[in-house]
């Protein structure tokens, strides 16, 4: 190649690398400026979100801002309402307190006089003299028909005269005893002077019995286990007697439980039954399981032993009557062997002595036994000893109970005497009601009394304060008329539990006689069970 040709190639190739140079840079600027307008453009949208974000947080405090201010004048407007409504209920109860003490002073005062008045009235003016003509007398207007002057069943032909001399009817709050205790034991001998003596037509009355009282047909049940509804053990109570074979002469019945009271903690029920046989099976039923318990079944403080029956002419030598009537020396047998026959248990009976009556309770519909007999001895000395032999036998897996089906837990056993008998040996000891720590006062207030609530807790609080001047009070309670029942059991009464018997004792003799609302107050012991379970 010549030199021209050299030169000329080297100016083409010179040429070709500075056009190449220029379209690269050329390139390169087009990319730099479209990545200048791309970061450009997100520049901006950060730029607008971040000025959005600003706005919206800006907005977001001032609405916090206007929220706050507003519950807290809400705040301070139910602050000063609530401080005006308490200001206001307090000078309520400041008021009523000052009322309700100085009512209370005034009762106190008047208590202390013997002048006890109710109210602020204005004295009592005296009445002009009323025309009376036309007006029937009192002895002559037919009566309504109450619950006074009427005699229970079974005291029909016995007067009130003779009703207390019997010492079964003690005033509230005295003693049982009688006015001539020696001469209505002799009267029991058969020595008692004059034929007409009003001691002596009680003696021969068969109407005045212990077996006609309601304490008779009464049985406490206590440990109870923990239930829900009351009826299932009332309802248990009835089929476990109704399955009973019984005769008609025992009392049977297709629901033998008449009534029924429970304790507040229902831990124990206070029964009535219909008879009182009924009442004698439930307390020989004493152990039965119920709810996984076994219950405890017994008979009421109050409950007097029935009297000893003279007539035997039911009774031939050598015979077994299968009927047991309720007597002091009826034996309840319990906790037998089902497998054990009849004749087999009389065999074990008769080891003690000859027999006057045998009851074997067996159930009424597979005529299996029950394991509970009653039985009576012809000699009544033989009652204690089998007792105490029979007692704790073992027969098989079962250990026997034996007892007297008809003890009360403080009355004494009549043996060989009639009931009169077992009166006047009552007739120096104190009632089944005297060693209790319930006062109940009677004649102090009326159900109108009641029914205002603030003169109800007056009341509560003046009879409070009263009885623990003679030792501490646990606890009181006063029957009030409800919506369902105007006149419930106990309305009128008023009961207090004292911590020990002296001080109810002492506040027995020291409020009887008082004055109260211009009322005598009467004061009496009450059965610490039937206060249990508020049977008022």
């Amino acid at each position: 190649m010549s030199e021209t040709g050299y030169l000329e190639a080297a100016r083409e190739a010179d040429s070709e690398r500075h056009r190449e140079r220029a379209r690269d840079r050329e390139r390169r600027e087009r990319h730099s400026e479209r990545e200048y307008r791309e970061h450009r453009s997100d520049r901006g949208d950060r730029d607008r979100d971040r000025h959005s974000d600003r706005d919206r947080r800006e907005r977001e405090r001032d609405r916090g801002d206007r929220d706050r201010d507003r519950n807290r004048d809400r705040d301070r407007y139910r602050d000063h309402r609530d401080r005006d409504r308490d200001r206001e209920r307090e000078r309520e109860r400041e008021r009523r307190d000052r009322d309700r003490e100085r009512d209370r002073h005034s009762r106190i005062d008047a208590l202390e006089d013997g002048r006890h008045e109710r109210g602020r009235g204005s004295p009592r003016r005296e009445r002009s003299p009323v025309n009376l003509d036309g007006v029937v007398a009192i002895t002559e207007r037919q009566r309504r028909m109450t619950m006074w002057d009427i005699k229970p069943k079974g005291y029909e032909n016995i007067t009130s005269e003779q009703a207390k001399l019997s010492g079964l009817f003690p005033l509230p709050g005295a003693p049982r005893q009688m006015n001539d205790a020696a001469r209505l034991q002799a009267l029991a001998q058969g020595a008692e002077d004059g034929e007409n003596s009003l001691l002596k037509q009680l003696a021969i009355s068969a109407n005045l019995r212990p077996s006609h009282s309601r304490q008779s047909k009464r049985a406490l049940v206590s440990n109870l286990p923990h239930i829900d509804n009351e009826r299932a053990l009332v309802n248990f109570m009835n089929d476990l007697i109704s399955s009973i074979d019984l005769d008609q002469t025992d009392g049977a019945s297709e629901n033998p439980i008449a009534v029924w009271q429970f304790s507040t903690d229902k831990r124990s029920v206070l029964l009535e039954f219909h008879t009182t046989e009924d009442a004698t099976i439930a307390v020989a039923l004493s152990g039965v399981e119920f709810g996984g318990d076994k219950l405890k079944i017994s008979r009421p403080k109050d409950y007097v032993v029935p009297e000893k029956m003279q007539d035997t002419s039911a009774y031939a030598a050598g015979s077994i009557s299968p009927s047991v009537p309720d007597s002091p020396d009826k034996i309840s047998i319990s906790n037998i062997p089902v497998y054990l026959t009849e004749d087999q248990i009389l065999e074990l009976l008769k080891e003690f002595g000859e027999l006057k009556g045998f009851k074997l309770l067996k159930d009424k519909s597979t005529r299996e036994s029950k394991g509970i007999a009653f039985c009576e001895y012809v000699d009544e000395q033989i009652t204690e000893i089998a007792c105490e032999g029979l007692n704790g036998m073992e027969l098989g897996d079962s250990v026997l109970v034996v007892r007297r089906a008809c003890i009360g837990i403080q009355q004494a056993v009549s043996t060989g005497l009639s009931s009169v008998s077992s009166m006047a040996e009552l007739a120096n000891s104190t009632s089944a009601h005297g060693a209790t720590r319930i006062l109940q006062l009677l004649n102090m207030i009326v159900p109108e009394d009641l029914n205002d609530e603030d003169e109800y807790e007056d009341i509560i609080e003046d009879v409070r304060e009263e009885c623990e001047k003679f030792g501490k009070v646990i606890d009181l309670k006063i029957p009030r008329p409800t919506v369902s029942n105007k006149t419930p059991l106990g309305v009128g009464k008023i009961f207090v539990r004292f911590e020990d018997g002296e001080a109810c004792t002492a506040a027995l003799k020291a409020l009887a006689g008082r004055k109260f609302a211009d009322r005598t107050v009467v004061t009496t012991f009450f059965p610490e069970e039937n206060y249990e379970v508020d049977a008022f």
